[in-house]
């Protein structure tokens, strides 16, 4: 999951399309990656975030209506388009348009009526996002797809200045599926490998979009990081496997399934419906294991010592969902705008009582305070995040030589 050079984290490629969209020429980008470690996410994210930065409305072309479609055509300026296609279920005339026959100076000829959704890219800003461009077999698709990235352009129907086409596919190493593109098609777009996001980044996203997951998740890829994305190498397969998206649809999930009051052998085959056999299994019996609440760790340290080491994992994170909601509370009670150092003051009859379980936690092993920090820093946001971390060091001798020797974590998120 580490940056090898040559890819970029999802996060890395949501900055660069960003830049991308800015400059003048808006070159088509192609994303290229394993399934499921969000090129989907990410491309969607940008035209959100492109259409805010820009005061835009934002149009997700997936169940228009007259009214909304009207609002576009009368101020195609104040709104920002984008329009997702999925390759694999298209046919040619879904990218091109119907021929019709109209009548010019009596003569009768045929014209290409574009697609709604080009017809509204002809006229306002937005992306057009093509997605499984290599799984794509059939060539009258394949070549309708690549006039859209070469020509930015539907049939005989351009698009507006203000459009950019991004497609995403997965490479032949990483699928069977999976074919090589023509050499002119590459080299008249930005190719861009992305790699499956760090844990930091998916538990920052996650804590962002979905904040009421299952944590017993992350405390599972913090102990199995290789079971993050493992993608079968047949390309064909009927089972689940693991991957971030995967992952991120079990986190969500999980809570309503309990919540629901469903059986054990209805969550089982959710994880294995999510996972695949043998990381579902793995992952299954890491998450059933029982785990003293925050309470009851706060009152007898000494428990999280006797835990095994799954145990241990998940313990901490219970740790640091725990310890951040008490310091959310104290943030929400405090009156007006605080001082600089009043979150640190707040913090003292916080951190004080945790410190004995913070130094059992350090003396089994730092890699605990360093997920604890994972779970803090994507909860909490300037300044208490800062004032817990000064305030953890100031009490917890423990806590300070392991952060020291992991390297700034003030900085996270990054």
């Amino acid at each position: 999951m580490n940056n090898t050079g040559h890819s970029l984290t999802p996060d890395a490629a949501k900055t660069l399309l960003s830049f991308l969209y800015a400059t003048e020429a808006r070159r088509s980008v192609l994303l290229l990656g394993p399934p499921g470690i969000g090129k989907s996410v990410l491309v969607r994210e940008v035209a959100e975030e492109t259409a805010s930065a820009a005061g835009k409305k934002f149009f997700a072309y997936e169940q228009p209506d007259d009214e909304n479609l009207a609002e576009i055509y009368a101020r195609p300026d104040r709104h920002f388009v984008f329009v997702d296609i999925r390759l694999t279920e298209t046919e040619p005339v879904d990218l091109l348009g119907r021929p019709v026959t109209v009548g010019v100076a009596g003569r009768k000829q045929v014209v290409y009526q574009p697609p709604q959704w080009a017809a509204l890219l002809a006229v306002a800003p937005g992306i057009l996002f093509l997605d499984e461009l290599t799984n794509v077999h059939r060539p009258d698709v394949l070549a309708a797809a690549y006039k859209l990235i070469q020509d930015r352009a539907a049939g005989f129907t351009g698009f507006s200045p203000g459009v950019q086409v991004v497609a995403a596919a997965n490479r032949p190493e990483d699928s069977t599926l999976a074919n090589p593109l023509p050499a002119p098609l590459v080299n008249r777009v930005y190719c861009v490998e992305v790699e499956p996001p760090s844990l930091a980044e998916w538990a920052a996203w996650m804590a962002a979009h979905h904040p009421g997951y299952d944590p017993r998740v992350l405390a599972y890829l913090y102990r199995f990081p290789d079971d993050f994305c493992r993608v079968p190498a047949e390309g064909e397969t009927l089972e689940g496997y693991p991957t971030p998206r995967s992952f991120t649809s079990l986190a969500r999930d999980l809570p309503a399934a309990v919540d629901a009051g469903l059986d054990r052998g209805a969550l089982r085959m959710l994880c294995l419906a999510a996972l695949g056999g043998e990381v579902g299994e793995k992952f299954f019996a890491f998450w059933e294991h029982p785990v003293p609440s925050y309470e009851e760790l706060l009152a007898e340290p000494a428990l999280f010592g006797r835990l095994g080491v799954d145990e241990q994992y998940m313990a901490t994170v219970i740790v640091g969902q725990g310890l951040a909601a008490r310091v959310e509370k104290a943030a929400r009670q405090m009156p007006g705008e605080p001082e600089a150092l009043s979150p640190r003051v707040v913090l003292q009859d916080i951190i004080a009582p945790c410190v004995p379980l913070l130094d059992v936690m350090g003396d089994t092993s730092r890699e605990y305070l360093t997920l604890l920090w994972y779970i803090i820093a994507h909860r909490l946001h300037v300044p208490w995040r800062e004032a817990v971390y000064l305030a953890m060091c100031e009490h917890s001798e423990i806590v300070r030589k392991a952060y020291t020797s992991v390297g700034s974590l003030l900085r996270w998120p990054a």
